[in-house]
């Protein structure tokens, strides 16, 4: 059996590559160990305390006298590991991204340099070294500063003007405050994710969701979620997605392997925000398993190795679907509802709630990927679906409390 080096730990990564006739070696760090274990690879682990590290990841392979020329594909579904994942698979002549891509996918300065340069819409932004360097000016204002590499929303900031900016210093004092930083125009309009398979260069899949808020506004206690969009509902929407994704691919030369985007829909043209080369967070997977019978994560492990996309031709269902992360405040949770209590919600479809009385809820306001479950739902229409989501996350926020 060919085998197959994955850089990181991600639910359904080294399954995927087993199910298309790849045995994976996995990188991954001791806090993910638990977890591949229970999804019974006792074998093939070997452990690195930080996966994206190149040194040790090469470290850790020798540790283990594991001959790196014995894999034919090197790869990662986790957004940090990008590019050490593509940096290793050149080292040993593996099938896998190349780096120039994988610093594209992550590093948001030079992907909005590179798409702009193809002349796509995307935000004007710059790089800053320390905060002190926030614009003084107040027609500098809004703006959005993030880490070069970010994920999830962490450290993601929206500034209305320069008292947001000296608050944000002093809150990040000496080098806390040190990035470097992006620092990006505000884009009004909607904010879409736009999701699917891109090979040999061409788009093999996609599907475009809205977010029930923009992303931004987990900042100050909104929602993350989202409504997938039907094509036949939103033909502009798709047309406009599908012509903005294939030119922003190209420009970063990812040609081979799945794609998450988001842009800002402003009717008459999106703007683009950004793009990784993994599969999406949320649930967006999951709808996209329920609604179209397209596994994006399968997707994935079949452009990893090389063998034929597999796309659904038609729709599983004329359902509409929506998903949203469940909420706490942070602290000590004394009640919460558990997962049968979700799925007994009227159009409920699919949920886990993660945490529960005892355990401790973590502050969601910093990152899109923290909460205390998930769930999806569905229904006959978008507005319907939409409704439904947003009913179940009151009734959990009110159903909920901690100390």
């Amino acid at each position: 059996m060919k085998k197959a080096l994955l850089i990181g730990w991600r639910s359904g990564a080294a399954q995927a590559v087993q199910a298309v006739g790849y045995a994976p070696t996995c990188i991954i760090t001791p806090a993910d160990k638990a977890a591949a274990l229970r999804a019974g690879f006792a074998d093939g682990l070997v452990t690195a305390s930080d996966p994206a590290d190149v040194e040790q990841v090469l470290a850790a392979l020798k540790r283990h006298n594991i001959d790196m020329a014995d894999f034919a594909a090197v790869g990662t579904n986790l957004e940090r590991c990008m590019v050490a994942a593509s940096t290793v698979g050149a080292l040993v002549g593996a099938r896998s991204i190349p780096v120039h891509t994988a610093v594209l996918l992550r590093d948001k300065i030079a992907q909005k340099a590179a798409v702009g340069a193809a002349g796509l819409p995307v935000a004007a932004c710059r790089v800053i070294d320390t905060l002190d360097e926030l614009p003084t000016d107040p027609d500098g204002y809004p703006v959005v500063v993030k880490p070069l590499a970010g994920e999830g929303t962490r450290e993601t900031h929206y500034l209305q003007g320069a008292p947001d900016a000296c608050r944000l210093v002093e809150a990040r004092p000496g080098n806390a405050g040190h990035g470097p930083w992006a620092v990006e125009e505000f884009i009004e309009g909607a904010e879409l994710q736009v999701d699917g398979v891109v090979r040999d260069g061409q788009l093999c899949a996609l599907a475009v969701s809205r977010y029930l808020q923009n992303l931004i506004a987990i900042k100050t206690g909104g929602p993350v979620g989202g409504v997938l969009l039907n094509p036949e509902d939103h033909l502009r929407l798709y047309e406009q997605a599908t012509d903005l994704t294939t030119a922003a691919l190209t420009a970063l030369g990812h040609t081979d392997g799945v794609f998450h985007l988001e842009a800002f829909d402003q009717g008459h043209r999106l703007v683009f925000s950004e793009c990784a080369g993994r599969v999406s967070g949320g649930l967006v997977r999951e709808m996209l398993v329920r609604k179209l019978g397209l596994d994006l994560t399968a997707e994935w492990a079949r452009a990893l190795v090389g063998t034929k996309p597999e796309i659904p031709v038609e729709p599983q269902d004329d359902l509409s679907y929506g998903f949203a992360n469940l909420a706490a405040s942070p602290g000590e949770i004394i009640l919460m509802p558990t997962t049968a209590d979700v799925l007994r919600r009227d159009l409920v479809v699919e949920a886990a709630v993660e945490l529960g009385p005892g355990h401790t809820a973590p502050d969601q306001t910093t990152a899109s990927n923290l909460r205390a479950g998930r769930f999806i739902a569905s229904a006959e229409s978008e507005k319907t679906v939409e409704a439904a989501v947003h009913d179940t996350l009151a009734w959990f926020t009110s159903h909920t409390a901690v100390k």
